[in-house]
């Protein structure tokens, strides 16, 4: 299955688990200064079971659930 996929590093200097801030949040916050954005890539993933990052989903799960 080919996916497009997209990796966004944004910095701050708090902690937006612990605020509740969704990824709309964190996308306006970098784009207005409250927080930096260095990284944004994009890519075609041909096969996306196959990329590290892939979880299996179907699009229908959540994606803001803290890693173990």
């Amino acid at each position: 299955m080919k996916l497009y996929k997209t990796t966004i590093v944004i910095w701050s200097e708090f902690d937006p688990g612990a605020e509740g801030l969704e990824l709309e949040d964190l996308a306006r916050d970098a784009t207005s200064g409250e927080s930096y954005c260095s990284k944004v890539k994009y890519e075609t993933v041909q096969e996306a079971e196959a990329d590290p990052d892939w979880d299996g989903t179907d699009f229908f799960g959540s994606c803001y659930e803290p890693e173990e």
